[in-house]
């Protein structure tokens, strides 16, 4: 049988809130259960004459405020949450913290993550105001594993799993099975128990199930009973061949397991059944090819009831006795004793101890033990009771078995082993980045603390480990990232950490790149050893050099072939310069990080012109060298920095003499020319009195002298292929914005060599476009420098040099990586890690609230990488002054369950998401008369924006269609055309993934009337109020591509240029009126589909049922689709389809093609129709939409 390893686990137990807690209550030998003072019970609500009772005992194993849940964590609002069982809460919580403890991040894991669970009883009703519905999916135990998938985006088999108190061992069981079968790649399998507010002890009848003082005894003379106890445990679960190949945590081996029932041959339904018990745990043993005389431990299922221990004993016994008569040889336990019963986790309970003992070689003891029962004939068996915390037994390998016994007769048996022996790789030496984040500040400081404490009070934590966990863990929108040495220096760094900045998204981002000069031995080393993507470029680049000019770049990487002569020649200087550019950005280009302006001094304008597009890698690099070598071939130049203004150097050098200035910095020059012409200088004292410093270059670059090399260079550029750059750059020879038709002339870059550089002025355009975020992209820190000593310069920017100083290139770049990360890059922490294991460190700390009681005091907003207002509770501005503005309040408190409405509360910081928005502006006109679209309220979703909105709604022109600016960044506009139900939010996604272009978005400001035709032309009308005239380059999803395709239609006929139409998994019609991608029958299935969601009818329209104004738009959309058979159009045409295989890609494209007589290409895309626009999938999407984009421009 195929081995599942254990790679991680959560639990919150009575008396222990984390995995950690619990081991060290096993150690030491304490009792979790809680015992209550009938009195205060009464205070906090207990019914008297329930207390009051002879025979009530107080007493009940609690977790920590079990109603307690961090909805604005998981994107809801506090109505929702409210609505929501306890136990899912709880177990949404514990599932997250296992795959943290497992360092799985399930947005980036490549595989299925399933999910095995189950619940006790409904521990809270649902409100009764809510739909039936509603109630339903909030409180039904059905939905547990499935909201566990949901929430958490995990794709494989979610199944809730009930069979009373083996619950959780039989979904452990239903999970390794699913894994051992190819169902998943791992699995979450757990259970919980959260009993309903004010249950704090019970009623005990004698010969009953219950303890009648509070405390249970396993297979103790006195046992009578168990404890009624809450509790939730997760454990997570892989095929251990995987988890050996990944690199993964192991902390135990399940070899086998089996579930059975007893059937109708015992005493009672309730009854155990000493043959049912015994089966399963032969039949364990069998599938896991295990001796019975081969086990050391048996956690029982240990109630301590008068019948069940004698049973459960008894079946043992039976097992064991087919393969020895030793006695007292095989230790016996049950974590009951510590916790009491916990219900549907009760199961995992017992597991996740079993584990913990293999893991740290220790047996715990079972409490409240004196004396055997009697009827257990204790002595006669293979067990003795654990009663001290004492070593494993050393026999070899280590091996346990768990059971878990269900009220019904459901029985579940597990064998599990200690983790194999593996070899640990050596780690690297240097410093590492830990990464820290979380969705709010105090969640983010809480858990700085945690990992502080964790470092100190642990000393096997090696820091390899621990940076390799935190990397591979999920992160979130605050982060904090630190640079560390060794594990005091990082303990020490957490301990003395402020607060972090406040996250930010990295959209206005200017790219620096040094000029020659810059380059020192080995400067590229670090990058090349730990970036992957760097590496990969850099090599490229490397190749195509020594193969078509016999230069070898290795010294930029390799400190063993550094030579300090091959650095102050020229063409190295310029080829590594380059490279290591262009290899730099490629890298930030992979961790999303997109420019929105690029400036390069000297070389450094090549290398940022290659990453706009302008050329490609091996056509630039060959402009380089010939450069370089024309260069090479000039008599030999000097330049010479000189720290003064340009006015007063010039001054100095006076006019027309053969020494210039070539660069214009801030505060600075260089000036250079002919050697002797420029020694001559120095030596008459022109330059006296000021700070002066030979460079070390042995040409005068920027200078008249360079004349000869310029009209080469100018030759060549005329032979390789240019294209309008796709992000606006700086010019070296005007410091001003470069025309983006001129850069690919010959003219340009013969401009560019000979004369000077105005660094001041280019860093001046840059610092007053916007732009707060500056990348230098190469060796040192001359450019970052320069700018921070810029007059403009200001403390709201934030310079990040890459590799920084030669002295300290590594801990430079890791340092820049945590910035990036921390202002949300999706840095690739993980390329960085060694291939250590992770280990086990304090998971994610969620903020607790309650649902049910007081108003939503919550932190930031949801969404991932989103910083959220925090919501305050003093009043608004101004009072509310009409009845519009109040029915609008009285929405957004029913919409997100908040008591009280202030101007600066945030709809998303409270639980708000996009379907929510789009149902809150569609009531908000239906029932306010408020004619708000969702792109206007979703810009600034405080509700003060809401009041101003709805102030100048009433003295709007009407019109129907917005054009809507997504964002105003460079090239030639692309056109979004909004679905008629989600507006221009469904693709906010898509424009923060597509950096730097212009986009617009039209949107119907509400129903459209009329067929495909008339829609459109209203879009038509929107679209020339702000571009007149095209060419245009159009594109929509679902629906929107319907209308973008007729918008072209209708464009083309009115003389107007349309290159591309992009449709985003539509479902337009053919000629004949056969959709895209699908057989016939699809068009009449999406408009049933639409229909349903219409007339509410169906699980879709159930959704809608409550919003006549959205069924109203449903039902006008279906019954245009029905009517429309599209026209051909002269554009081409991209369709991306989801589920569509790259043979049907080919078909449709011979269907299409009479549509579209600019030619159509389908394009597979991942996803299903809802989530192609969703993060991980809308990332290529965006990558082929720039592609198409950049396409677009150079057919002009």
């Amino acid at each position: 049988m195929t081995a599942v390893a254990v790679i991680g686990m959560a639990a919150r137990l009575p008396g222990a809130d984390d995995v950690r807690e619990f081991w060290a209550l096993l150690r030491g030998g304490v009792e979790g259960i809680s015992r209550f003072d009938p009195d205060d019970l009464i205070r906090r609500g207990a019914d008297p004459d329930y207390v009051r009772r002879p025979n009530f005992v107080p007493a009940m194993g609690t977790i920590r405020e079990p109603y307690h849940f961090d909805w604005s964590f998981f994107g809801y609002s506090r109505a929702e949450a409210a609505n929501i069982d306890p136990q899912q809460r709880v177990f949404l919580q514990a599932a997250t913290a296992a795959l943290d403890d497992a360092a799985i991040d399930p947005t980036r894991f490549p595989g299925w993550i399933g999910v095995y669970a189950g619940a006790d009883k409904v521990a809270a009703r649902a409100d009764d105001q809510l739909s039936e519905l509603a109630q339903y999916i909030g409180t039904e135990k059905d939905f547990l594993a499935t909201r566990v998938a949901y929430k958490l985006g995990l794709r494989g088999p979610a199944v809730t799993v009930q069979s009373a108190c083996s619950t959780s061992l039989v979904a452990v069981h239903l999970a390794a099975t699913a894994l051992r079968g190819g169902e998943c790649d791992v699995a979450l399998a757990g259970g919980v128990a959260v009993t309903g507010k004010g249950e704090w002890g019970y009623l005990y009848e004698p010969g009953g199930i219950l303890s009648r003082d509070g405390h249970c005894r396993p297979f103790d003379a006195d046992a009578d009973g168990t404890v009624p106890s809450e509790g939730v445990g997760v454990v997570v679960l892989k095929r251990l061949d995987d988890a050996l190949r990944d690199g993964d945590r192991v902390d135990a081996v399940i070899l086998g397991s089996a579930i059975n029932n007893d059937g109708g041959e015992k005493m009672g339904y309730t009854a155990p059944s000493i043959p049912g018990q015994s089966d399963v745990i032969r039949y364990t043993q069998q599938v896991a090819d295990v001796d019975p005389a081969d086990l050391d431990y048996v956690e029982a299922h240990g109630t301590a009831t008068k019948l069940g221990d004698p049973v459960e004993v008894s079946a043992l016994t039976d097992v064991f006795r087919d393969s020895t008569d030793a006695t007292g040889w095989c230790h016996l336990g049950a974590v009951k004793s510590n916790l009491g019963h916990t219900g549907s986790a009760a199961g995992v309970a017992g597991l996740i101890k079993t584990v913990l003992m293999l893991k740290h070689g220790e047996l715990v003891p079972t409490l409240h033990y004196g004396s055997p029962n009697p009827l257990l004939d204790l002595d006669a068996t293979p067990f003795r009771v654990v009663t001290t915390t004492q070593p494993w037994p050393d026999r070899g390998t280590r091996l346990a078995s768990v059971s878990s016994f269900g009220v019904g007769g459901t029985n579940a048996h597990v064998i599990v082993q200690g983790a194999p022996p593996r070899t640990a790789p050596v780690a690297r030496d240097g410093a590492r980045v830990l990464a820290l984040s979380a969705a709010s500040t105090d969640a983010l400081g809480r858990m700085r603390d945690d990992l502080a404490r964790a470092l100190r009070s642990e000393p096997k934590l090696d820091l390899p480990e621990v940076a390799r966990t935190l990397a591979d863990r999920r992160a979130h929108g605050h982060r904090q990232a630190f640079v560390a040495g060794d594990a005091t220096e990082a303990g020490d760094l957490l301990a003395a950490a402020g607060e972090p900045a406040p996250p930010g998204r990295l959209d206005k981002v200017a790219f620096l790149f040094p000029g020659q000069g810059t380059l020192e031995s080995a400067a590229g080393a670090a990058a090349h050893r730990l970036l992957p993507g760097f590496r990969r470029c850099f090599d490229e680049i490397r190749e195509v050099v020594a193969e078509r000019h016999g230069v070898d770049l290795t010294p930029v990487v390799d400190p063993s072939a550094a030579d300090t002569a091959w650095f102050a020649d020229t063409v190295h200087q310029q080829l590594g310069l380059f490279a290591l550019g262009w290899a730099l950005g490629r890298q930030v280009a992979d961790w999303s990080v997109r420019p929105a302006a690029m400036l390069g001094n000297s070389i450094g304008e090549y290398a940022q012109a290659t990453l706009a597009g302008v050329w490609r890698p091996a056509d630039a690099a060959e402009l380089v060298f010939r450069r370089a070598t024309a260069m090479a071939a000039l008599e030999p130049g000097r330049m010479v920095a000189v720290k003064a203004p340009a006015e007063e150097v010039a001054r100095r050098l006076g006019d027309g003499g053969d020494v210039t200035i070539c660069i214009v910095g801030p505060g600075s020059v260089v000036v250079g020319g002919l050697a002797p012409a420029v020694d001559e200088v120095l030596r008459g004292g022109a330059l006296h009195g000021l700070d002066v410093r030979v460079l070390n270059m042995s040409r005068a670059s920027h200078s008249p002298v360079m004349a000869p090399a310029a009209e080469v260079l100018a030759a060549l550029v005329t032979t390789v292929p240019g294209a309008r750059p796709g992000v606006r750059l700086v010019s070296n020879t005007t410091g001003d914005w470069a025309d983006p038709d001129e850069i690919t002339g010959p003219a340009y870059w013969a401009d560019q060599l000979r004369l000077p550089v105005r660094l001041d002025r280019g860093l001046g355009t840059l610092l007053a476009s916007g732009c707060d975020t500056f990348l230098e992209l190469g060796p040192g820190t001359s450019m970052t420098g320069a700018l921070r000593r810029h007059r403009d310069w200001d403390t709201g920017h934030t310079t990040i040099p890459l590799l920084g100083r030669p002295e300290d290139t590594e801990r430079s770049l890791l340092r820049a990586l945590g910035t990036l990360w921390e202002r949300g890059a999706d840095v690739a922490l993980d390329d960085l890690r060694d291939d250590v294991f992770p280990v086990s460190l304090p998971t994610y700390s969620f903020t607790p609230h309650d649902p049910q009681q007081g108003s939503a005091q919550l932190g930031p907003a949801a969404p991932q990488g989103k910083p959220g207002a925090t919501p305050t509770r003093k009043p608004a501005g101004q009072p509310v002054r009409s009845t519009a503005l109040a029915t609008a309040e009285r929405l957004w408190r029913a919409t997100l369950g908040t008591d009280s409405v202030a101007a600066d509360d945030d709809f998303f910081a409270l639980g708000g998401e996009s379907l929510m928005a789009v149902d809150f502006t569609a009531r908000l006109r239906e029932e306010a008369g408020l004619d708000i679209t969702v792109t206007e309220f979703t810009r600034d979703p405080r509700f003060g924006a809401l009041a101003a909105l709805a102030e100048r709604a009433d003295s709007a022109v009407p019109r129907a269609v917005d054009a809507v600016v997504l964002h105003g960044g460079t090239g030639r506009p692309f056109v979004l055309i909004a679905d008629a139900a989600g507006g221009a939010l469904a693709y906010r996604t898509l424009t923060e993934e597509l950096g730097d272009h212009a986009l617009y978005c039209l949107e119907p400001r509400g129903p459209l009337r009329g067929g495909i035709a008339r829609q459109a032309a209203h879009h038509v009308e929107a679209l020339r109020r702000v571009l007149p005239h095209g060419p245009y380059a159009l594109g929509g999803w679902s629906f929107g591509a319907v209308l973008a395709h007729e918008v072209a239609r209708q464009l083309e006929h009115d003389g107007e240029t349309v290159d591309a139409v992009v449709a985003l998994d539509a479902y337009v019609q053919g000629r004949r009126g056969v959709p895209i991608g699908v057989d016939p029958g699809f068009v009449y299935s999406r408009i049933r589909t639409e229909l349903d969601a219409a007339l509410g009818l169906g699980p879709v329209g159930a959704q809608v049922r409550r919003n006549p104004a959205l069924r109203r738009l449903l039902r006008t959309k279906a019954a245009a689709l029905a009517t429309y058979v599209p026209g051909p159009v002269a554009a081409r045409a991209v369709v991306f389809r989801t589920g569509t295989s790259d043979r049907a890609a080919r078909r449709l494209e011979k269907r299409l093609a009479p549509l579209y007589r600019g030619g159509v290409r389908v394009r597979p895309v991942g996803g299903d129709h809802w989530s192609v626009l969703g993060r991980p999938h809308v990332r290529d999407l965006a990558e082929d939409l720039r592609e198409i984009m950049i396409e677009a421009e150079r057919v002009q």
